[in-house]
């Protein structure tokens, strides 16, 4: 997650909330033998956590071992952008060789690479490589509250007024989700879009697939397709998702109304 210092971020509050987090500094085990590694372990779910320069991180790892990960500037709560890529599982350790940042707040993509561990249902950390001169360790750990919750289209169904981003920019939007999954939404600029979201099966996210309208969008004419999370303690929705040549992403934050 790249370091963010005086730039402009989404408004909206990115905390750990749930049971089962603890602080997000360690994702050490309550058992005191070391277990071997079991294969092809689950490694799905929402984790939360921070980074080695203070940003806060909540994301998840999909069904397919993608994983949508947003993060905050050092020391605050405000998003600015997300890491998004394929994992690669091999008994309790993780590799990524392809994944992106998307960083809104400093308008730029930056290709990285991922090694780390993990405990199903406990923890996952690693390292995330630039440049290598330029790494950034995360420590984040499986949220069981979180986790326990199921995707549902009646619970998100209704108006949302927020932000969305891309890289290059970030502007108020506003979208409407029926009780169908069907999607649509404008944006301050009088770009629109629409799409279509999908409950995912025994997961707490759901999958989501945006067309943009022509002018004056910048993604004219472009679809993304990524993840959604709704938290119904604040009523906020969380959608992530990239456009098929990975040059380009969406994240929106709304509140429900």
């Amino acid at each position: 997650m790249k370091k963010v210092l005086g730039v402009s971020v989404l408004a909206f509050a990115l905390t750990a909330c749930g049971g089962g987090g603890g602080d997000g500094h360690s994702s050490s085990s309550n058992n005191d033998v070391d277990t071997p590694p079991v294969a092809n372990a689950e490694i799905k779910g929402i984790y939360i956590g921070k980074t080695n320069q203070e940003q806060n991180v909540i994301g998840l790892v999909d069904q397919n071992k993608k994983f949508w990960f947003l993060y905050t500037p050092p020391y605050s709560n405000g998003v600015t952008g997300f890491m998004t890529g394929d994992l690669t599982v091999s008994g309790d350790t993780v590799k990524a060789n392809s994944g992106k940042d998307f960083y809104f707040g400093g308008g730029a993509v930056y290709n990285t690479s991922i090694s780390g561990t993990f405990e199903a249902k406990k923890s996952l950390k690693g390292t995330i490589t630039y440049t290598p001169s330029n790494q950034v360790t995360f420590d984040t750990l499986y949220d069981a509250d979180l986790n326990n919750t199921t995707s549902n289209l009646a619970t998100i169904a209704g108006s949302y007024i927020g932000q969305s981003a891309i890289v290059e920019g970030i502007e108020g939007a506003n979208l409407t989700i029926s009780n169908t999954g069907a999607i649509s939404g404008k944006g301050q600029s009088g770009c629109s879009y629409s799409g279509n979201i999908t409950a995912e099966e025994d997961a707490p996210y759901f999958n989501v697939e945006l067309a943009f309208g022509y002018s004056p969008c910048y993604l004219a004419g472009q679809s993304v397709t990524g993840v959604v999370y709704y938290d119904s303690s604040n009523q906020t929705l969380y959608a992530v998702a990239e456009n098929s040549s990975r040059q380009n992403a969406v994240l929106y934050l709304g509140t429900k109304q």
